[in-house]
């Protein structure tokens, strides 16, 4: 009870000393619980409407654990910060007569106290936290939302077995730190600062790395530079790439020769950087010529996803690169005779201080923040494309289709669906038809057979089972002459396609028939998957009887129901009618395939949530775990600090100005990481936007991107605020100065 109560009096005193510690965990509680109710059964049956969420929830069991592996490390991280801050107020209660066994029991009860306020609080911020969570949910489902307050006692068990489990396991730790530590190295740990390291030090591994990757580069241009020597657009941007690599490696010697000497920066390292950086930005504007080249076959697949790693590990390069040399930069462009220099004298000697031993750390940082913003910005733009691009290729209650995939002739299909059969099942289920569509798509030659034409139309479809489709959409009619044709485009096709092939295609031969394009004819309607798939973009339109002469290539249905299909029932029905169908020996099984709007809808929706969701989820605890790193570092050179101030302070220094050093300084050490991110950060999502515009644009506006983009860059700056008021407040109590 004793030792209770001394804890509680520990507590409280050193209140402040554990505002980082218990912000930091109440926000982990709080994101924890709050992204993890989705993944309670209690959840579906607290929202004001009945939604099935079974894929989401399933998914959320997996991947909200596997982020919250992040949480363990963040609390231990800021578990040795309190540790090492401490084992001066140990070696005190040692000397003056307490065991050391009592000292230890002591602060494992403080862990555990924090540890419950910590919890408790964070469960209250989580349940807050679940009614935003559950109003995204609802949104998505398009339906209204309504406050409700539910809590779920699976979630609130999980959450204090988790966290109680961290603080037990911690606690326990801390009690063998705390018992093995001698007294004199308690007193010279709590002022020890971090260790002092070379340039060299920090960057050795890296810049292996670099230069591995540098070779990569090389050896990969100079592969397709003997296979696309045809080509001077692309050979010239490949041997600019190659050039560029190559000064890469070259300073990369010259940089081994000069930095092993202890400098803080040289310009080699600059020459370094720059090279690394630019070599990365040409791979990722590259990246679609690569892609072009594979799908030429003048390439390997790998050139799909080694450029992009290779520019990602040589920018991650050229930001640490940058952060390591950052002191030798401002010694090299403040010079000492200027009025600034002297008017900033104290604290550009602070910065200049810890830039060698905190660079790789401030730079590493940068890397994960940048990773963070873009994480938690372009998920939900993805997630709006999934979401609505199921939408747009499942508008029908039922589809029963098979795509184009033979080979040669003897994979052609000889007879269609049994359309019959599926009409049957739904009306003795209760789901009649309102209206339905069948048909089939057709080769306009025996010889297009295993063609893949991305841009250009492949297969043919009467006129008639096109206007049953469009009927469906209740859209009118089409008509077209005997010797006619018109084409179904899909829904993502730019005009500009539209355009060309038009001015390239005025004719086609259709079995033994010539048909001319009718002016106009050009259509983008929305016909579900039953028309278009990964090897077509686009269909013929064809007079009902030119088909007649034609090899059929696919069959499908589609048909509207006067009552959404029951999600039970459409589980039951994908499984009944793709085993049906198959057993009729009709088609392969890579061939067919059910699609339901229920299940659709709900799986769409599912995997749209699960790409917002978990990705804000880790972004956010990234971004606390990388706060928390930078308040944690400034609080801990406090003692080492405090003597520096003090001694400005007996030269007349008043506690105005010294407070305005602490804050300069604080906004650098603050600002130079969260600077570059953001800076990193907005590149990368303005290339991402520009890159994909013409895929995306189909799918979400950009004014939408844009209010997805100031959402999550409001949200970063104000976990910044929370942290650097924090880290100030506690600074200067620490300093003695508020």
């Amino acid at each position: 009870m004793m030792y209770a109560k001394l804890a509680l009096r520990n507590v409280k005193r050193s209140a402040k000393d554990y505002l980082i510690y218990v912000i930091t965990l109440i926000l982990s509680v709080g994101l924890f619980y709050g992204f993890m109710s989705i993944a309670s059964p209690y959840y579906n049956e607290s929202l004001p409407v009945k939604i099935n969420l079974e894929i989401l929830n399933k998914a959320m069991r997996i991947a909200v654990p596997i982020v919250a592996l992040l949480v363990i490390f963040l609390i231990s991280y800021v578990n040795t910060y309190m540790l090492r801050r401490k084992q001066k107020e140990f070696a005190v209660q040692t000397i003056i007569g307490m065991e050391q066994r009592a000292v230890a029991f002591i602060f494992f009860m403080e862990t555990m106290i924090m540890g419950a306020i910590s919890i408790i609080l964070g469960i209250l911020l989580g349940i807050g936290l679940s009614q935003i969570v559950g109003y995204i949910v609802v949104q998505s489902f398009e339906v209204e939302w309504q406050l409700y307050l539910s809590l779920f006692p699976d979630t609130i068990l999980f959450t204090l077995l988790f966290f109680g489990a961290i603080f037990i396991v911690m606690g326990i730790r801390n009690i063998r730190t705390v018992r093995q530590l001698k007294i004199i190295d308690m007193l010279h740990n709590s002022q020890r600062g971090n260790e002092k390291f070379t340039l060299y030090h920090q960057l050795s591994r890296w810049i292996v790395i670099a230069v591995i990757t540098s070779i990569a580069v090389f050896g990969m241009m100079f592969a397709l530079i003997m296979k696309v020597s045809i080509q001077p657009h692309i050979l010239w941007q490949l041997i600019t790439l190659v050039i560029v690599a190559t000064l890469s490696i070259v300073t990369a010697i010259w940089f081994f020769i000069e930095c092993r000497h202890g400098k803080s920066g040289s310009i080699p390292l600059l020459f370094l950087t720059i090279p690394c950086f630019i070599q990365g930005i040409i791979l990722l504007i590259l990246n679609q010529v690569f892609e072009s080249l594979v799908r030429q076959r003048l390439a390997i697949e790998a050139y799909y996803t080694m450029p992009p790693v290779l520019a990602i590990v040589l920018l991650a390069f050229s930001i640490l690169a940058l952060f390591s040399n950052m002191s030798w930069i401002l010694t090299k462009t403040i010079k000492k005779p200027s009025d600034f220099y002297y008017q900033n004298l104290f604290v550009l000697g602070q910065i200049k201080s810890k830039m060698a031993s905190s660079a790789k750390t401030m730079g590493v940082i940068s890397c994960i923040l940048i990773l963070s913003i873009v994480l938690m910005a372009w998920l939900p733009v993805n997630a709006i494309r999934a979401s609505e691009y199921q939408k747009i290729t499942s508008p029908f209650d039922v589809q029963v289709l098979t795509t184009y995939s033979a080979s040669s002739l003897e994979e052609l299909p000889k007879t269609t669906l049994d359309y019959d059969y599926i009409t049957k099942y739904l009306n003795e289920n209760g789901y009649p038809l309102s209206k339905a569509a069948t048909g089939q798509l057709y080769l306009l030659q025996a010889g297009d057979i295993d063609k893949t034409v991305k841009n250009a139309p492949l297969l043919a479809i009467s006129v008639d089972s096109y206007n049953q489709m469009r009927a469906l959409s209740d859209l009118p009619a089409i008509t077209l002459d005997s010797d006619e044709y018109g084409i179904a485009w899909s829904f993502d096709t730019l005009p500009e396609t539209i355009t060309q092939f038009n001015q390239e295609v005025s004719s086609i031969h259709a079995g033994n028939s010539t048909l001319h394009k009718k002016s106009g004819a050009d259509y983008q309607d929305p016909t579900g998957m039953v028309l278009f798939t990964s090897r077509m973009q686009a269909v013929y339109i064809v007079p009902d009887e030119i088909c007649n002469n034609l090899l059929m290539a696919t069959s499908f249905y589609a048909g509207n129901t006067k009552k959404p299909l029951a999600y039970d029932f459409a589980e039951r029905f994908d499984q009944e009618m793709w085993k049906y169908q198959f057993n009729l020996g009709v088609f392969s099984e890579n061939q067919l395939y059910v699609r339901l709007g229920t299940l659709q809808d709900n799986e769409g929706i599912s995997n749209a949530l699960l790409l917002r969701l978990v990705g804000t989820y880790a972004a956010l605890v990234l971004i606390i775990i990388c706060f928390t790193i930078l308040s944690v570092q400034q609080l801990t050179d406090t003692i080492e600090q405090k003597k520096r101030f003090q001694i400005i302070s007996k030269l007349g220094v008043n506690k105005a100005d010294c407070g305005r050093y602490i804050r300069q300084q604080m906004i650098f050490k603050f600002g130079l990481p969260v600077m570059v991110s953001l800076i990193f950060s907005i590149g990368t999502l303005l290339f991402l936007t520009l890159t994909g515009y013409e895929e995306y644009i189909v799918y979400i506006s950009l004014n939408e991107m844009l209010a997805i983009f100031a959402v999550v860059y409001a949200a970063f700056i104000g976990i910044l605020i929370s942290y650097f008021v924090s880290t100030y407040y506690l600074f200067k109590k620490h300093m003695a100065l508020s």
